[in-house]
C-alpha cells in the first residue's frame, strides 16, 4: 500500500496494488478540517481546539474518536473497532534523516511502518506503507485515513517550531 499526496494543501490518496482505495481531502488547510469517503461512510476530522493538539474523528456525523499530539511528539489516535469498543494507537516518527512513523497498539506491538519516499524537492509527503506480523482489529484501510492525517499534523507541528 501507498500513501500518495494529491495537492499542497495536505490531501493525499491511498493505493492498494496500484488501485485508489479513497482520497483525503482538506476542506482548509488552515483549520485542519478534512474528509474522505471510504465504504459508503463520511470520514471527517475536526480540531477541538485552535492548535490543533486534539482532533475529533466523525464517522456518519458521530464521534468516535480523536487523535492527539503528546509532548514527547508521538499522535495517539483513540477510534473504535467494528464492534464499536475503544481502542488506541500510538503513531510515532522514529526516522532521523527520512521521515519514518512507526504504528503500536495498546500492548506497544508494532503493527505498520509508514516510510517517506520522496525525495528534497517535493513539499508533501507520500509513503509506502510495510505491515508486520501483528494482527489488526482494525479495518486498516480506515485506520490510515487517521494515520495520514496524523503524519501531516506531526509535519505542520515540526515545521511551525
Amino acid at each position: 500500500m501507498k500513501i500518495i499526496s494529491s495537492s499542497g494543501k495536505g490531501d493525499f490518496k491511498l493505493y492498494e496494488k496500484d488501485q485508489e482505495v479513497y482520497e483525503l481531502d482538506y476542506t482548509n488547510w488552515f483549520t485542519g478540517r478534512a474528509t474522505a469517503l471510504y465504504k459508503g461512510n463520511s470520514i471527517e476530522l475536526k480540531p477541538k481546539n485552535i492548535w490543533t493538539s486534539k482532533v475529533a474523528i466523525f464517522k456518519n456525523d458521530r464521534e468516535i474518536g480523536d487523535i492527539t499530539f503528546t509532548l514527547k511528539g508521538h499522535m495517539i489516535i483513540r477510534t473504535e473497532k467494528q464492534n464499536r469498543e475503544d481502542c488506541s494507537y500510538v503513531l510515532k516518527n522514529v526516522g532521523n534523516w527520512k521521515l519514518r512513523f512507526e504504528l503500536y497498539d495498546e500492548a506497544d506491538v508494532l503493527l505498520l511502518t509508514m516510510t517517506s519516499i520522496n525525495n528534497w524537492t517535493k513539499l508533501n509527503y507520500d509513503y509506502d506503507i510495510e505491515f508486520a506480523e501483528a494482527t489488526l482489529e482494525m479495518d486498516v484501510q480506515e485506520l490510515l485515513i487517521y494515520c495520514g492525517y496524523a503524519a501531516n499534523l506531526y509535519l505542520a507541528y515540526i515545521s511551525a517550531m
